[in-house]
């Protein structure tokens, strides 16, 4: 029998914004709930950014498995597949994916293999796109005009990086061998050699980023649990 998210729906979204002032006690208290192996990998980070960012991401995941099977953080061990996709030891009704960008970690839970991804918006570099993109979807970027393009390449980019997530099989799916359409009001994929029929949604969670969502469910959640910092803390507290 299947599990069902906190919403009742076979998907959950879940995301935090990260403040930059978070106090020094909640990290540490934070910190403690992950694996020697994970704490040794923030401390490794050189950018205060990056290890917040890891570690809310890491403990947004923690949170939203534990409400969903019903148990506690020190029951949860993170493996990974081949190609680096994260997944629940031990079982396999649960799936789930995290992404983090600037300011906001996102969590995706499900019933089947999900991928998610958040990116900051930022000036658009045609030469990515050029290089990595396929050759329809960066035509239809040359299309667009000013602020429009640099939107445009993020929604392209973070659905493309949502695909090969739930697809779980990394780089080694060329982000050139597939295209996204937006034109229709359907997003759609094409491509040769397809993972599995797939669905995609966009959130807006801030005018400033990009948030898309990739599943092998026609099923999925109408909008993102947003969770402050300080109801993140306690609730998690709860299942320490």
């Amino acid at each position: 029998m299947g599990v069902k998210m906190w919403n009742g729906e076979d998907t959950g979204v879940c995301c935090v914004e990260i403040p930059a002032d978070v106090a020094e006690p909640t990290v540490l208290q934070l910190m403690s709930a992950l694996s020697a192996a994970k704490q040794q990998k923030i401390r490794r980070l050189m950018r205060r950014e990056d290890a917040l960012n890891v570690l809310m991401a890491d403990i947004l995941s923690r949170l939203c498995i534990c409400r969903t099977l019903g148990i506690r953080n020190r029951e949860i061990e993170f493996g990974q597949n081949a190609y680096g996709k994260p997944h629940l030891m031990g079982q396999n009704r649960l799936h789930f994916n995290r992404s983090h960008s600037g300011s906001w970690a996102a969590v995706a839970v499900s019933t089947e293999s999900v991928g998610i991804d958040v990116e900051r918006i930022s000036k658009a570099d045609l030469g990515v796109a050029e290089r990595f993109f396929a050759p329809q979807e960066y035509r239809q970027l040359l299309q667009v005009e000013g602020g429009e393009r640099q939107r445009f390449f993020y929604d392209l980019w973070t659905l493309k990086e949502s695909y090969i997530k739930a697809a779980g099989q990394g780089l080694s799916l060329p982000l050139s061998s597939f295209s996204i359409d937006l034109r229709s009001e359907q997003i759609t994929l094409e491509t040769e050699h397809e993972w599995k029929p797939c669905y995609f949604r966009q959130y807006p969670i801030d005018p400033a980023y990009r948030l898309s969502l990739c599943s092998p469910l026609n099923r999925l959640p109408d909008d993102v649990e947003m969770i402050g910092l300080a109801d993140l803390c306690e609730e998690f507290s709860q299942y320490l």
